[in-house]
């Protein structure tokens, strides 16, 4: 009994939402196109500041998602072999002691620089148990070879769940927030009232909600885009009328973000669309959105081409996620977790309609290549127009946005200063 009770304080307890993150892993038995998706928002306090690399210093080239300025831990990724992976944090999977080795991040990092397959990553998995690592993490992970598992790691051992199998994934879907069933004595798939003290537990349930409805059609790459990685959702966990899943009725004047999937510090997403066996892995996308949801837009991102759109890098935070900061700064109320349902819907149809032609076109593009071969040139030159799309769509947000406040004398005016970011932008 004492040592239930222990599991019980350690699942609720540690669980803080400095670092809250909403992740999937979506077997390609459960898609449109029969190909795989791996999801994550990325929820943390420590930094807003992100932007995407691009390195080639292990076995296969990367491209990830990563602090600003940051290059020895990485938040979620593609290889050239096709092979995805991303995390939540879960810290009921600590051990006492000392640790050494590489953390979430950098752990990361060295997947994606020598796997191709999940098979080789469960033997990264094995091979680190014995030393040991720093890592406190469910990690979720696809490849091109129909591959799509999640691991719950701690630093010295690991519990594999197959999204291929029926038996551990029924609807080949496999959904974490920031507990690991294995740490809390859970079943793969625990009720609602076996997780109701878990902190996590109300995102958890919000996007098994999302993605195992029992009329749910094949799921594809672009609902989890728009309808779960911006989700907002009451406190009964049902969707805030006027947004992206209850489109009937208006936005209420406040929404509290603090336990819904697209939150006030979510401040990354990425939605990796994979391959069929035998298709090219290099056409693995990983679609990106850097700031909130909520306030910016997806642009596809792939390891081959020549180099990442300049308005996704920079060192102190890339111009398109800090206009993205921006715009979700002048919404919330005096920062706090409350965002103002005023604006939303007519920022929304702005942006959504620029992401939605991207969405299309890039996908068009890629059903094409998916029969012939790309270019490293054809996928530079999509991965740039749609990036210069994006940004230039914000920037129109931004400066409306700006004249809305002055116009206004009377209220507090926002913060105009230029994004932080240092790298000059051409369109």
């Amino acid at each position: 009994m004492i040592a239930i009770i222990g599991i019980g304080l350690l699942c609720s307890g540690l669980n803080t939402k400095a670092f809250a993150c909403t992740t999937a892993v979506i077997s390609g038995r459960a898609t449109i196109d029969g190909r795989p998706i791996l999801w994550k928002n990325r929820d943390t306090r420590d930094t807003n500041h992100n932007e995407v690399i691009q390195w080639n210093d292990g076995k296969y080239k990367a491209i990830a998602v990563v602090n600003a300025g940051g290059k020895s831990a990485v938040w979620m990724g593609v290889n050239e072999a096709g092979f995805c992976i991303e995390n939540s944090v879960s810290r009921d999977l600590s051990a006492e002691g000392e640790k050494k080795g590489p953390g979430n991040g950098g752990f990361m990092k060295l997947a994606l620089e020598t796997c191709e397959t999940v098979a080789d990553f469960k033997r990264l998995l094995e091979e680190t148990d014995k030393e040991g690592r720093k890592t406190i993490a469910n990690f979720g992970v696809i490849d091109a070879k129909g591959g799509a598992a999640l691991f719950e790691t701690g630093p010295y051992k690991h519990l594999m769940f197959d999204a291929n199998d029926p038996a551990t994934a029924p609807d080949g879907v496999i959904v974490r927030s920031n507990f690991a069933t294995s740490a809390c004595e859970l079943p793969a798939e625990p009720a609602p009232e076996q997780i109701t003290e878990i902190a996590s537990h109300d995102r958890y349930l919000r996007a098994c909600s999302l993605l195992k409805k029992p009329d749910q059609p094949k799921i594809s790459f672009d609902y989890v885009l728009r309808n779960c990685a911006r989700d907002l959702c009451d406190a009964e966990l049902a969707a805030i009328p006027g947004s992206v899943n209850s489109t009937e009725g208006s936005l209420p004047e406040r929404i509290s973000t603090a336990n819904t999937i697209s939150r006030s510090f979510t401040v990354s997403v990425a939605v990796f669309h994979g391959v069929r066996p035998g298709e090219d892995p290099r056409l693995t996308t990983m679609w990106t959105m850097l700031g909130e949801p909520t306030f910016t837009i997806a642009v596809p991102c792939w390891v081959s081409s020549s180099e990442v759109a300049v308005q996704l890098t920079g060192s102190r935070g890339s111009r398109l996620g800090e206009l993205a900061n921006s715009l979700r700064t002048w919404n919330y109320v005096n920062e706090e977790d409350t965002l103002r349902g005023a604006g939303m819907p007519e920022l929304w149809s702005k942006l959504w309609q620029v992401e939605d032609k991207i969405v299309e076109e890039t996908l068009r593009k890629r059903e094409a290549w998916l029969k012939t071969e790309a270019s490293t040139d054809e996928l530079t030159k999509q991965h740039q127009a749609a990036v210069a799309e994006a940004y230039e769509a914000l920037e129109s947000a931004f400066t409306t946005a700006k004249q809305k406040a002055l116009d206004q004398p009377s209220a507090p005016l926002p913060d105009f200063s230029l994004p932080l970011a240092t790298t000059p932008v051409t369109k």
